[in-house]
């Protein structure tokens, strides 16, 4: 018995030796990984610098690797960079061994290699080579490589991503922030996309494309939104009221004012905010009566409405016996 526990601890300690060997092995790999990047980084940031700024620098002689870090230290800048750097930026990566190397670890077998190649592509602006292995990566079995591919189509402005993207959003499968962000920066370019996805069959995605069109888009959609004003979706209806608060025009202001009448309270609450911001006098009868009768939330909204609108009104109104809180409320807010 006692031979046998002095084996056991025999056999402990030496396993405990070894895993002590281990860490301290990774650990000194890890630091000699992070030296590396560190050394690399400092090597490609001068051809960073020329590719943005356009001085004409150096740019040629980077091994595999360091063009990878090369693409990693420009992702730092990508928020702002202008049109003519992302176009020699592409033109630098074009047919480069790190673009050959990212399009190959998109099929990699560790989930972190597909996340980073997929997120390495879009700053390397090369969507003619990008564009359909990335929106491949939308269905990928991770959320984070999904993501990453997402933010790269952005990042690339690949404006047929619109609807894909649109839909991983919908159906979760990649984050709001970053499915938004992506969305965002497709930019005007995508407008006529968003507008035949606001015909799409899912209300879900409708809306998502409507909203996208408010912040995108502008008077020339708005027929569009006041065209969803009319949806069997009150998501729908909402997100069209709520753009028209930023594309529409005096021409919408007689489906805002039927949006008034809408079933759902907050679909009428977001179209009495958006009468109040494109100034619509004709619709002051039937605002402030919903902000006298109203639920909290569209009587609000009619009664700063009023005040926007016609201040003068407000003060008249909201000195009645049966203004209401809201009244009084936005009274009290105009006064200040």
């Amino acid at each position: 018995m006692a031979e046998a526990l002095v084996l056991l601890t025999e056999v402990f300690l030496v396993a405990v030796g070894l895993l002590l060997v281990t860490l301290v092995w990774r650990r000194v790999a890890l630091g000699r990984g992070e030296r590396r990047v560190r050394e690399a980084e400092r090597r490609v940031r001068p051809v960073a610098i020329a590719l943005v700024e356009g001085e004409g620098g150096e740019t040629t002689g980077l091994s595999a690797r360091e063009q990878a870090v090369l693409a990693d230290v420009l992702g730092r800048y990508a928020r702002k960079l202008t049109g003519d750097a992302d176009a020699r930026i592409g033109a630098y990566f074009h047919d480069a061994h790190a673009l050959r190397s990212a399009l190959r670890e998109l099929h990699a077998r560790r989930m972190w290699r597909r996340a980073t190649a997929a997120y390495r592509l879009g700053d390397m602006c090369c969507p003619d080579e990008a564009t359909q292995p990335l929106l491949a990566a939308l269905d990928d079995s991770r959320r984070e490589v999904r993501a990453a591919a997402a933010r790269s189509l952005g990042r690339l402005r690949v404006v047929s991503a619109a609807l894909p993207i649109v839909e991983a959003l919908v159906q979760r499968r990649v984050p709001n922030g970053i499915a938004g962000q992506a969305l965002l920066e497709l930019g005007t370019d995508a407008r006529p996309e968003l507008g035949r996805i606001a015909g799409h069959e899912d209300p879900s995605v409708r809306a998502t494309a409507i909203t996208l069109l408010g912040l995108v888009g502008d008077s020339g959609d708005s027929h569009i939104a006041g065209a969803a004003l009319r949806d069997p979706s009150a998501d729908v209806r909402r997100a069209a009221a709520e753009a028209l608060g930023r594309i529409g025009t005096f021409s919408d202001e007689g489906a805002l004012r039927a949006a008034l009448d809408d079933r759902m309270h907050f679909v009428r609450a977001e179209a009495a905010a958006t009468l109040g911001v494109i100034d619509a006098p004709e619709a002051l009868p039937r605002l402030v009566e919903i902000a006298r009768t109203d639920r909290f939330r569209p009587a609000r909204a009619a009664a700063r409405a009023v005040a926007r609108i016609d201040p003068k009104l407000l003060t008249s109104v909201a000195a009645a016996p049966d203004a209401g809180p809201h009244l009084h409320e936005a009274a009290d807010l105009l006064a200040v």
